[in-house]
Order: C-alpha cells, then structure tokens, then sequence
C-alpha cells in the first residue's frame, strides 16, 4: 500500500474541521455546567467583538414582508433579537423607526409569534425567539412634506429592550423570495416618489421622496413600437434612447406643451430591435430589459421613471414586450421570444393542490409554436399543470391551470412532494422556455405560509418575477426549530418509558424506507404483523411500506416511537439524538461490504471523532454482516465484541431465484420504461467526502450518444447526494432512477452495472451479470481521500478502466465479459455472497425477535 502524500492544505481543513468538531462537542454538551460555561463565553465574545470592530455582532433583525398599504404607508414584518437572549416573559419591547440625522419617523408596532423565527435561527439556539416577531407600519406623509431637494434615504432601525437588555441595531438579513425582494415605488398624484430599498446588510432597509426629473405618464405599445409622454421637471429635451448592455436604440423626441401642473411634455416614440434571444434545451430562460432614457438640451442623461408601480402588466397583441418597473422607480421595456404571466393562484387544502389564472402571448414565435406546457421543476421532481389554454388572439390568450400537489412517483401511492424549492417553467412543443412572472398581486403577498395535510408549502417570488413555492416537512409550532428541537430532547430523555410491541426501522437517516431495514419490515409484515411498524423518514414524501405507520423527524410521534419500541433498526449511524431505552434491542445492519475504509480503520482521525464512533456504536446491541470479509473489519472498525449476525443481507433477498422475495426484473423494466430489445446499464457510483454533488465522471450524454438507442442508462446517484443536486430530464438514452425507493429493483431490471468503490458491487453480483469499475481518481482516492481495504483491480469481477472510451467498448463487449471473469466472478461470489441466498431476511428476524431484554 503506497504511503499517503502529504497535502498542507488539506491538513489546514482537517485542522479546522478538528476545532468545528470541538465546539460542537462542548456547545451540545448535556452536562448543564459545560454547555452553560460555553454559552456565557460566547456572548462575552460577541461583546468584547461589538466593541472592538463596531460591527453589530450577535444582533439579528430580519426583514420579512414589505408592502404598501397606501400611497405614503408603508408596513414591514420581521423580527429582531439579540442571540443568546430569550424573552421567556412575554414578548420583548420593540421600536421601530426611520432616521436620517436628528430627525425620526416611529412606526406602530404589532407583536406577534411566528415560528418561522426559529425555524430561521442558528442550529444550536438555546431559545425561543418566536415572540421577537412584529410588523410595523410607517406613515410617510413627512416625506413628502420636507423641502424640495431634501431627498437623502432615512433608514431603518429597530430596538429590542427586555429581560434586562436593550439593543439597536439595523435591519442586516432579508426574505430573498419574496416582497422585500420585489420593492415598488410608491408614486403621488403630484409625481413625486417614495422608494424603498434594500441596501445590503451594513444599511438594510432605506426610505426616501424622490422628485423625478422624468416622469413617463403614459405608455403604449403596438407591435414593437413604442410611444411615451413624459413630463419633465422643467427641462427642455433634445431626444432619448433605450438602453441595454452594448445596445442602445434611439428614440425620436418632440415637445406637446405641458401638463395641467405646467410641466413641460415630450413625445417620445421608436421601435424595439427584435433581439430577445431564443432559449431551448436546459437553459433557463432569458430576457432583454431596456431601461428609457432621455437626453436634455445640455447634455444631460436622465432615466425615466413611472407611475406604473404595482400595476399589473399588459399584454400586447402580437408582442411579448412587457412595461416593467422596480424599487427604483424607472421604466423598462422587458422582452423575451414569449411569455406567460401570472395573475392569480389559490392554495386548496382538500385536495391539496395550486389553482392557476394567467396570460400568454407567444409574441414573434406564434407563426411556428403551440401553447407552452406548464410544469412547477423542484430539484428533483416535475410537479405538472393541467392546463387549459383559451386564445383570444393569434398565439396570445389565457390560462388556467391546476397543479395537484399528491404526486404518483415510479407509480407508488400518491405523496406529498419532496421538501425543497419549485418553480413554475413553461416550454413549448419545440423546446423553447418562456419566462413565467407573477404579477404584483401575487408577489406582494409572499412569503405565504399554508399548513396542508403532511406537508407545509411556502409560496414565493424569485428572480424576474418568477411563481415559486418551498416544501417542508409538516411540523407543529412547538417543534420547529433548533430549540423546539432541544426542548423535546429534554423531554424525551428526562422521561421514563414504558415498551410497546413495536419496531422503530430508519434508513438513511430516514432519507428513504428501503435496504436492509426495509426486507426486514418486509419478513416482519409478513410473518409477525402483531408487531407495530413505525419508519423514522425526513418528510412525508418518502413512501413508506404498506401498513406501516410514518413518524416524521423532529415531531413528536418520532421521537415517542423511537423511545417506546421494543425493537429498534437502522442502516446508519442514529446519531446522538437518540438514546437507548433498557428494554430496546437496537441492530446496526449497516448497508454494504467494505471497499473503503471505515470508523476507527480509518487514518488520521482527530480524538473527537474517534469518541463520537466509539458513543455511537456503545447504542447498539447487534451488529448485521453480510460475509466474513465484513465481519472482521466491522470487529475493528467499530471494535465490535458484542452480537454479530453474519446472515447475508436481507435487502439481496430479492435478486436469488426461488427466494420468497424474488423479484420480477421485466416487471420493474416496463416500469422505468425500459424497452424488451435495450440493454440496460446502471451506473451507480459512490460519494465523495470532498464534494457534496453526485460523482459523474462519465459524460452520460456522449455515452449514450456513443452506444446507441440499443441502450439506456440508469443513473444512480449516492443518497448523500440527493439533496445537494437536481435530477436529469433531457439527455436522451439516460434515466435518471437516483430518487427510485428500491436499488435492488435496479439491479433486476439492469443487464450490467458501472460502479467505481460504492458497496454496490457486493450486492449487484447476486446476479452474476457483468459489472464495470470506472475508477479514474483511483489513487487519489485510495491514497489520500478514503483508502481502501483491498486492491480492486486484483480481485475485480469484471474491467478495472480509467477512461471513457474504454468503459464504451467494455459496455459494447459485455457478451463477452462472463467467459473473461468467470474465474475471478466465482472467487468473488465465493468470498463475499456465500450468505446472500434468498432467506437472509428470515434469518436476521427470527434472531432478532428472541433477543428480549
């Protein structure tokens, strides 16, 4: 084994993870005197810190909502606390104001308690700071009454005074999806402007008149032309221009008297330059903005501003230009190939589902494309909308549409969608992305909050507009948040329990309901169904086996689950959450034969680590082995003296012939879409500790490209990585089966498999069909990342390759792997599947179920 190479940098990482690790350690501590002795030195830090630097440390005021509620009211919602502080009296004493100078405007203030402050404070808080929450509510009228010219931002600040402490501070964090992000102007009768704005984290949220210099006070647009009357604050103008990165377009300029206040007008008029681009195959999709300028007598430029504030755009026929505005008062011309605008939705409870109106107008590409689909895109799952498209003209029209929110995946039981982000994308028949906006309607009421049966949807508002909504899992006030969290820990371990008859089964850190806890609930189900199922899962969208109950994270049916049944099964660390009842018997069936080294094998480690494995593994009573080879590291790797089944894994159960659990490979193929006459290839490699991304090194679009629609190929990413990439939809020849519940369905349905050190390769050879191992990092890997127990390219049951285009021509000559390997494949199966025959599952349980305590 070749000596590891020293890497400085990564020996600076491991030292900063080393101290990371530290103080979490005593921070989390559950002695009273060391957690508290760490809390006390912290906040004297944060002082000292304060002081010294001047910046506002430990102080959190968060802008939530920002709206106007008349032309010169203006309300705001957050909340402020200062960290390490709680209010467990009442609500703290909070002012809110605007200052500029000696001058001051108060607000009235509301309080109010809103769990999103919790869910939103650091992991670790020691308090409940859901009653730090308020909304204020300016009256701007003086603004409007100070002096021409006197136009300088007020800002915001916010005080907290309660038990004992007083703080000031600025706004310094703000809602991204939502109002605060989407500021208008506020525009009076007379022209002038209130702006608000967010002005980073050192000024946070300002407010001020402006008396624009240029006032556009009507707009029309036919086609691609563009008319404008715009007032001027006396100045004679000379001409003006639409302006864009590199372009700028000129637009004829004559006077038309004045207004009835006086103000001089001009008519500016031109046309836009068709040169919005077209965006097709993954792209996002993009829009040319053209903000309007004009040019006085002496050569000054001006932008012009708008009284369109939070009107609702207008379409136009034959024509995706759309007027736009900001916080910043001006006008814009936004164009794009197409568009589709939306103008209203409605969250339904029952069945939980988004109700759609809206507007398209396919602009330039009418001649050539049909109404667009609608489709929410999360990271990794479509939500579609069932749309019905109403053309009032050529190419332009509404909508209305219904995304139902219990979605079917891999044809299981409808479930709650995957926690996480959406957004509304819409595509026509030819592949071109339109932009999607919501109108100011919809943006100024976001944030939105709706509790739906299992799950909690956030409506929001991204970038340009864009109609979006947040997944999380459902949780009750009281147990959202890191100290909702802590309190019912406390709970949970200051409590006496009594046992039911019932097992608790997690995989994954409840990422799914599947490997080897799930053949075990599989073999319970089936023989014992006295006994209660509960599946420990993240959020409600994991399917969980039928007749078992789902406990979700972090409520309080997980953790009473967890403290009461008898018998407790987990494929991964349970983490120091969880603690061990007397009468519990815990089995560790862990979930794959070592390539890679693992616990206390590994090199290197910092001593905190090392107490950290050695308190997790004291939780458990039984050890599951798949092979000998597994045992004797399991022994060192977690200094195992205790019970070891060494029985095979009951998740292979499915993949022998004759098993009770036999699979049925033609059956999941149909499923995934898999025609009779392709072959199909899994590529399921491991995760990497210095990447959080799924590892593709192979380029799957010119891998399929190259083998042909002969083929398909099944991409299987790390459940490490699921939450930190997006699935792929669009490489034609690939599937992406990485959120599929079962792997072992996948190993059926795969002719051959492409893997690299994942654990995989000791199940998949249950079916003794060929297997590739694409390792191009192999040394660094071997030698500084990981290191392994075994040379694989010494005992591989199938082609150890580097390259791509060698992995191509090994997928090509697969008919030929089997005589090749054979030799090496039957010592393979021989040492690491001798247990793997089918009733591995009957065996674990029924050995299981005589341990009692």
């Amino acid at each position: 084994m070749r000596r590891p190479r020293f890497d400085p940098v990564k020996a600076r990482q491991r030292a900063r993870q080393r101290l990371r690790e530290r103080i979490l350690v005593v921070s989390r501590s559950h002695n009273p005197y060391v957690a508290g002795s760490f809390r006390q030195a912290r906040l004297a830090a944060r002082a000292v810190g304060s002081r010294v630097t001047g910046r506002q440390l430990g102080w959190v005021a968060h802008l939530r909502t920002a709206v106007w509620t008349g032309p010169a009211t203006f309300e705001i919602g957050g909340w402020a606390y200062e960290r390490g502080y709680g209010h467990p009296d009442g609500p703290p004493e909070t002012h809110v104001w605007l200052e500029r100078g000696p001058r001051r405007i108060d607000a009235v203030v509301t309080h109010g308690y809103d769990p999103e402050v919790n869910a939103a404070a650091p992991t670790g808080s020691e308090h409940d700071y859901g009653n730090t929450a308020f909304t204020a509510s300016f009256d701007l009228t003086p603004l409007l009454l100070a002096p021409a010219g006197d136009d300088e931002p007020w800002v915001a600040h916010v005080r907290v005074v309660g038990s004992g402490r007083d703080r000031t501070g600025t706004f310094v964090s703000r809602y991204r999806l939502g109002s605060v992000r989407h500021l208008v102007a506020s525009t009076q009768p007379d022209g002038d402007q209130l702006l608000a704005r967010w002005a980073g984290s050192a000024r946070g949220l300002t407010l001020r008149r402006r008396h624009p210099a240029a006032l556009a006070t009507s707009v029309t647009l036919d086609g691609r032309d563009v008319s404008l009357l715009v007032a001027t604050d006396g100045r004679e103008l000379a001409g003006g221009s639409l302006e864009t990165d590199g372009e700028s377009t000129p637009l004829t300029c004559t006077p038309q008297g004045r207004d009835d206040a006086g103000r001089p007008l001009f008519r500016l008029s031109g046309t836009v330059p068709s040169t919005a681009p077209v965006v097709t195959d993954r792209e996002s999709p993009l829009s040319v903005e053209r903000d309007v300028h004009v040019r006085t007598a002496d050569g000054t430029d001006l932008a012009v501003a708008t009284d369109l504030d939070d009107t609702p755009p207008a379409l136009v026929e034959g024509s995706s230009l759309l007027l736009a505005t900001g916080g910043d008062g001006l006008l814009s011309l936004v164009d794009a190939p197409g568009r589709v605008l939306v103008d209203a939705v409605t969250v339904s409870e029952r069945p939980p589902g988004l109700r759609l109106q809206g507007r398209y107008v396919l602009g330039e590409l009418a001649a050539a494309e049909e109404a667009p689909t609608l489709v929410f895109s999360g990271a990794r799952q479509l939500l579609p909308v069932e749309t019905t498209f109403t053309p009032t003209s050529p190419g332009q029209g509404t909508w209305e549409g219904w995304a139902p929110l219990l979605a079917s995946v891999w044809d299981r039981q409808p479930l709650p969608p995957r926690t996480g982000g959406y957004v509304l994308r819409a595509r026509t028949p030819s592949g071109t992305i339109l932009p999607v906006s919501a109108v100011p309607a919809i943006t100024r009421r976001t944030p939105e909050i709706h509790h739906l049966e299992g799950f909690r949807l956030r409506l929001q508002a991204g970038g340009g507009r864009s109609m979006r909504f947040n997944v999380a899992a459902a949780r009750r006030d009281d147990e959202v948040g890191s100290f909702q969290q802590r309190r019912l820990e406390r709970l949970y371990r200051r409590h006496t329990w009594s046992p039911r008859n019932a097992i608790y089964l997690e995989s994954f850190y409840g990422r799914g309901a599947t490997c080897n806890p799930y053949a075990i609930d599989r073999e319970i189900a089936a023989r014992y169904p006295q006994l209660t199922r509960f599946w420990g899962v993240t959020d409600a969208s994991i399917p969980v086996p039928l007749g078992a109950i789902t406990v979700v994270r972090g409520t309080r049916e997980w953790w009473h689950a967890r403290a009461t049944s008898r018998y407790v099964v987990a494929n991964d660390w349970l983490r120091r959450t969880f603690t061990p009842q007397p009468f519990q018997v815990v089995l560790q069936t862990w979930h794959g034969s070592m390539l890679k080294r693992i616990g206390l094998d590994r090199s290197g480690q910092p001593k905190s680590k090392i107490d950290t494995i050695r308190l997790e593994q004291s939780k458990w009573d039984v050890l599951l082995s798949q092979n000998h080879h597994s045992s004797v590291i399991l022994e060192s790797a977690y200094d195992w003296h205790r019970t070891l089944f060494e029985e095979g894994y009951p998740r292979n159960d499915p993949l022998t012939p004759g098993s009770p659990y036999a699979g049925d490979g033609a059956a999941i193929r149909e499923r995934l879409g898999i025609r009779p006459d392709q072959k199909a290839v899994l590529y399921a490699p491991t995760w990497r500790e210095n990447q959080t991304s799924m590892v593709t090194f192979l380029d799957l679009e010119r891998l399929s490209a190259d083998l042909g629609d002969g083929y398909v190929i099944l991409l299987r990413g790390h459940s490490r990585t699921v939450k930190f990439g997006a699935s792929l939809h669009e490489i034609p020849g690939v599937i992406d089966v990485t959120t599929y519940p079962e792997v072992t369905d996948l190993f059926l349905a795969a002719d051959a498999m492409i893997t690299d050190y994942s654990s995989v390769m000791f199940d998949y050879s249950v079916t003794r069909r060929p297997m590739i191992f694409y390792v191009p990092d192999m040394d660094d890997y071997r030698d500084s990342l990981r290191g392994v127990y075994f040379d694989l390219s010494e005992v591989a049951p199938g082609p150890v390759l580097f390259t791509q285009d060698d992995v191509t021509t090994a997928v090509r000559e697969l008919d030929q792997a089997g005589e090749r390997y054979a030799t090496l494949y039957d010592a393979w199966v021989e040492r690491f599947n001798h247990h793997d025959d089918g009733r591995s599952a009957e065996r674990v349980v029924k050995r299981l179920l005589a341990i009692r305590k």
